[in-house]
């Protein structure tokens, strides 16, 4: 009885383990990086594994180009020369391989995939103005690149905004000049909505009869409360 306890629980956690396991061994690049001890160069792997890429079946090569196809077993006890024999073989150029994919190859790179967002972006004026090196944000600035992310508008807009009020209502995907225009009327629209609501009266219009009442019950109770510790306190005095 423990034997077959025994198997099921091992049986169990290489079910679990399966996933990264069939990855590794088949793609060279989570093989390689699994390895590595750097903290930024092994968050890429761990990152990648918690992503929706990774869900869908999207590897390293879908974005960095390369060969993943090549059979690398014991990384742990071979040479720095085969490492880097390995190496040139999967990050080769011939093979398509790109390294970090930057400017318009990040558009082409991203835009297999999300072509309709793509070509939304990269004709806005944030899209424009990241093409032509104007500080516009690139589409891992705000998904990030290996855990991707929808980003969380307006706050993941506060790294370069320092006023984000109204971003919420707009298409962040697609900002132009009708959008500009846009904002600036949600901008105005809420400041007209905070300073109307800055000081409300007392009992505006809109309270009914029961909420008056309630708060003069309230204030007469508070009041009732103050005379009973006033009256204490003389009664000690004496």
């Amino acid at each position: 009885m423990d034997n077959r306890i025994l198997k099921y629980t091992i049986l169990i956690c290489l079910l679990f383990l399966y996933p990264f396991n069939s990855y590794a061994e088949t793609n060279a690049c989570l093989a390689c990086h699994e390895t590595l001890k750097q903290d930024k160069i092994k968050s890429v792997t761990e990152n990648w594994l918690r992503s929706i890429h990774k869900q869908n079946g999207v590897t390293c090569d879908a974005c960095h180009g390369g060969n993943p196809n090549i059979a690398i077993k014991k990384l742990n006890q071979i040479s720095q020369k085969e490492l880097a024999k390995y190496k040139a073989l999967s990050m080769s150029r011939a093979k398509g391989f790109i390294g970090i994919p930057k400017g318009k190859v990040m558009f082409d790179v991203c835009g297999k995939c999300h072509n309709d967002s793509v070509n939304r972006y990269k004709n806005s004026i944030m899209g424009v103005a990241y093409l032509d090196n104007k500080g516009g944000p690139s589409c891992t600035d705000c998904h990030s690149a290996h855990y991707v992310i929808i980003p969380d508008v307006p706050n993941s807009c506060e790294r370069c905004h320092k006023d984000t009020t109204g971003f919420d209502q707009i298409d962040p995907m697609n900002v132009n000049d009708a959008t500009i225009n846009e904002l600036s009327g949600v901008k105005i629209k809420l400041a007209e909505e905070k300073i109307k609501g800055k000081e409300p009266p007392l009992f505006p219009e809109e309270l009914g009869s029961f909420q008056i009442g309630f708060v003069a019950f309230g204030a007469i109770l508070v009041l009732l409360v103050i005379s009973f510790v006033i009256y204490i306190v003389m009664e000690k005095g004496r």
